[in-house]
């Protein structure tokens, strides 16, 4: 199945309405500034509940335990090994094949490769294109690489080309999205 992953720090109206049109999405809480942390944290559990939407907590065990989360998020920075016991479904993010490598050896089971295309914002603006993206399917095809960074409605067709088994999205969901692409994600989500 192709996984869709949308990262979200605070549940906002134009989130909610792109969302509540979607099936079988993935949803990552990732609120860095801790504003209104355990709050969000809440209102984004008890909406992916009645969605049935997985939700994932970023590098925060305990509160993803506490929730009952689906899994835990690891980003790119973090270097603990003390996952490789947990009992959540451990997914992460990588720049390069070193921290790829790295979240492998944590026990990620899904490692987001960011970023594919460029991008406006974050400190990796410049995209590492298809190609590179490619030879880390072919590589690690035990695992299951999602691309991150600058996928849009116009070039998220070359990632299904590829064979690839997922993106992650940061900005996507932020703005309104046409009824077209929305059906197009939901027959992707459902059918792939």
């Amino acid at each position: 199945m192709f996984k869709i992953f949308f990262y979200i720090n605070e549940l906002n109206d134009i989130q909610k309405e792109n969302l509540n049109q979607l099936k079988n999405i993935n949803i990552i809480y990732r609120n860095y500034q801790k504003t209104d942390y355990l709050s969000n944290a809440f209102k984004l559990q008890d909406y992916c509940k009645k969605r049935n939407f997985k939700l994932y907590i970023s590098n925060d065990e305990r509160l993803a335990i506490k929730l009952r989360s689906h899994g835990l998020y690891i980003p790119s920075f973090n270097n603990k090994k003390k996952y490789l016991k947990s009992s959540l479904h451990l997914i992460g993010s990588a720049h390069n094949e070193i921290e790829l490598r790295k979240k492998i050896s944590q026990g990620c089971k899904e490692i987001f490769i960011s970023p594919i295309f460029n991008t406006c914002s974050g400190s990796n603006k410049i995209g590492k294109g298809l190609n590179f993206y490619q030879n880390l399917l072919l590589k690690f095809s035990k695992i299951h690489i999602h691309a991150l960074g600058g996928i849009n409605e116009k070039n998220i067709k070359k990632i299904i080309l590829l064979k690839g088994r997922g993106f992650a999205s940061i900005s996507m969901i932020d703005k309104k999205m046409k009824k077209d692409f929305i059906s197009y994600l939901n027959l992707i989500a459902t059918n792939l």
